[in-house]
């Protein structure tokens, strides 16, 4: 492997990023010296005493400015009359490529190689499944996912898709109140020569599959501080909000039709390795009634999972895919043993820091009429593992 692009922010600082607001706002402050602070102010596990502590009038006005305030307003679609949120799923004659990445806006060499190996492949679409590190608030936004310099490190650029380039939200982009992301990303995308993107939610269909990208992020804070207690009421559930059931209800139809379905969130319904996020699923299964293809970012590994039913009713294949450009933990410890795992790359990524982690990469999504192809590649774009489906009057066939 070649030495790391200088400039480019370090794997080793990121690796085991605490889910904490409180403690990401101080990652930031303590970044915002680099690339030429000492090293020590950016390992990655600082006790949380020096963490806080010696940068504690930096970690204080990152918080006030990025926490404090109201949320962006939740864009919706009602007062539009010419855009519902849906658009349509095209590409070439024969196929239409769509490509997957999560957690990639972190500003590593490794997103960069990912980001790469996605532009090389020439999708017709590219969606970003969310999370802007450390607090993506404008600058991050800028430089993780725009490729604008706002800071000496390199910046790196999300690929567009020759038709369409879209972008979730995740926990992170909200730990600076979702200012950046609504304002500053989302202008950026939508459909090529088309308009940008509205909402945080949206949908592409073809005849036979429907993509359906939802918004588990935006309640993913709730009231300042209290919101790090591990309890009811104060911590948030990540539930879909009131106007994008009504969406799906009352404009989608979820359950009127029946081409195959993708669901597409940051946070997942499940996991072996990590906390989930149930409510979502909950709140679908009152709307679909069949079984989904479900793929999300969040925990930083692929993960593969055997088919799961998280709701009565909801019968869900999950796909953990936020591997996008943050360290992959190899070897997690296992939070719930009912969800099985298909596949996970478990191979060692050799890096010049010289730290034990997994490979990033992204999903390859290949529709061919009633038949999707899912390559899973590593960051070099080489191919890791290999599905396919065919969706059959509602129903989802796996094919060998």
């Amino acid at each position: 492997m070649s030495e790391a692009t200088p400039g480019r922010r370090d794997l080793a600082p990121l690796r085991r990023l605490p889910r904490s607001l409180i403690l990401n706002y101080a990652r930031q402050a303590l970044d915002a010296a680099a690339p030429g602070a000492p090293q020590r102010a950016r390992a990655p596990y600082l006790p949380i005493g020096e963490l806080l502590g010696s940068n504690l009038i930096a970690w204080a006005a990152s918080y006030a400015r990025h926490r404090l305030g109201p949320r962006h307003v939740f864009p919706d679609y009602t007062l539009s009359a010419s855009d519902d949120g849906i658009y349509p799923l095209a590409g070439d004659a024969d196929n239409v490529r769509v490509a997957l990445a999560g957690d990639w806006a972190c500003g590593t060499d490794e997103a960069a190689a990912v980001a790469a190996a996605i532009a090389a492949a020439a999708p017709h679409f590219t969606v970003h499944l969310g999370d802007v590190y450390y607090v993506g608030d404008e600058a991050e936004v800028r430089a993780n996912l725009l490729g604008e310099p706002t800071s000496d490190y390199q910046p790196t650029r999300w690929p567009r898709g020759g038709r369409g380039t879209f972008a979730l939200i995740g926990n992170h982009e909200m730990y600076a109140r979702g200012l950046a992301y609504f304002d500053v990303l989302l202008p950026q995308c939508g459909l090529t020569g088309g308009p940008a993107q509205h909402a945080s939610f949206f949908c592409l269909e073809n005849q036979y599959w429907r993509i359906i990208a939802l918004d588990s992020g935006y309640n993913s804070v709730k009231w300042p501080l209290l919101e790090e207690l591990p309890c009811w009421p104060f911590a948030p559930d990540n539930n879909l909000t009131g106007a994008q059931i009504r969406w799906l209800r009352d404009t989608v139809r979820l359950d009127q039709d029946q081409r195959g379905l993708i669901i597409l969130t940051h946070h997942p319904p499940y996991s072996r390795f990590e906390r989930s996020y149930p409510k979502s699923a909950r709140q679908l299964a009152r709307l679909i009634h069949r079984p989904v293809l479900w793929f999300w970012g969040h925990e930083h590994r692929l993960a593969v999972y055997e088919r799961f039913s998280v709701a009565r009713g909801l019968e869900v294949f999950g796909r953990g895919i936020g591997h996008g450009g943050m360290p992959v933990e190899l070897d997690p410890p296992v939070v719930d043993e009912r969800v099985a795992l298909v596949f996970t790359d478990a191979r060692a990524y050799p890096n010049d820091e010289q730290i034990e982690i997994g490979y990033d990469g992204y999903a390859d999504l290949t529709f061919t009429g009633e038949r999707l192809a899912i390559d899973y590649r590593d960051l070099n774009g080489a191919l890791v593992w290999r599905e396919a489906w065919r969706a059959v009057n509602g129903t989802l066939r796996g094919e060998p």
